[in-house]
């Protein structure tokens, strides 16, 4: 699709997903393992706040899992990986000849999208992990660091295969309908500019250059000091997280490249009224006034206890009042 904004208002779409429990419900294990459960909750979720673009929940651990990681799952909490053991360049090679492509829950939320894709006018977005956030998953995210120093060539063998195993799953999750892909990239933002741009940056836009669609790319946390760097990697639009001055942002980044967030999850969304939540959002549209390429969002996915009457309230200011 092209991904171009429309020029009288701002779009409006926070990252939705497991708040839509209470909508459906069931617990968030139940939705991240049952493909119509999942694509009933989003439906919910469309239907009730009317974003302009809805994605999956997001899941980081799915491609670790098809990789032959063990998942700890809880009922109402995010999943994680329980143990990272790939440490070796012999480790990763057996990794290789085990992996048999699109595998594990991958076929789940490639159903999801192809069920949104039927029956939503909306933009319809999916997740990937990035190519450095997974391949801290694999040998930990420390033991990764350290080897960006003092190992590089390693770690570049293993971001080399999680790139290729994302490329692999974005295909499929773009031919299910998607009419966009965020990559998810959080371990990143402890990186340097310099580091960034070798270790992460590039590997996003090999995706980029490979996929030939829109990517959006997040990386959670302050990222302010590296800005710049993910302006250049062919993103199609930088999803920040509410640490990051939007508006500062902006006079970083490129008009070109779309500005999504950044209301705080936590701090906004989560622990404050309905109507402190208006304030908010009104607060950060009107900081916002004259940045055509802003997108009002959540700074990141939503906690599963966010009040549904906060989301409202966010989308009825956003639509209200983010008209140009």
């Amino acid at each position: 699709m092209s991904f171009e904004l429309p020029e009288d208002r701002t779009l409006v779409i926070p990252l939705l997903g497991a708040p839509g429990v209470k909508l459906s419900n069931t617990t968030l294990k139940e939705n991240l393992t049952d493909e119509d459960i999942q694509l009933r909750t989003i439906k919910l979720l469309a239907e009730k706040f009317q974003p302009d673009g809805i994605f999956p929940f997001m899941d980081l651990t799915v491609e670790a899992e098809a990789l032959g990681l063990d998942i700890n799952f809880s009922e109402n909490e995010n999943p994680a990986v329980r143990d990272h053991s790939i440490k070796t360049e012999e480790d990763l090679e057996s990794v290789r000849l085990r992996y048999r492509g699109i595998s594990g829950r991958m076929p789940l939320f490639i159903k999801v999208v192809e069920g949104l894709s039927k029956d939503l006018s909306i933009i319809k977005g999916a997740y990937t992990i990035g190519p450095f956030t997974l391949a801290g998953e694999l040998m930990g995210v420390g033991e990764l660091s350290m080897n960006v120093i003092l190992n590089p060539d390693l770690a570049h063998k293993f971001i080399e295969f999680t790139t290729s195993v994302i490329k692999d799953y974005a295909e499929a999750l773009l031919d299910a309908g998607a009419d966009i892909i965020a990559v998810l990239e959080p371990s990143a933002v402890m990186l340097s500019p310099k580091q960034f741009e070798e270790f992460s940056g590039r590997y996003f836009s090999r995706l980029v250059r490979e996929l030939k669609v829109p990517l959006i790319l997040h990386i959670c946390g302050d990222t302010t000091h590296l800005l710049e760097k993910m302006s250049e990697t062919g993103a199609v639009g930088l999803s920040l997280d509410s640490l990051v001055d939007l508006k500062e942002a902006s006079r970083v980044v490129p008009g070109s490249i779309a500005l999504i967030g950044n209301l705080d999850p936590v701090g906004v969304f989560l622990r404050s009224t309905p109507e402190e939540v208006a304030i908010a959002t009104r607060n950060l549209l009107e900081k916002m006034r004259g940045v055509n390429n802003f997108i009002l969002s959540s700074g990141c996915d939503l906690p599963i206890d966010t009040p549904l009457e906060n989301i409202e309230a966010f989308m009825r200011v956003g639509r209200d009042s983010g008209v140009r």
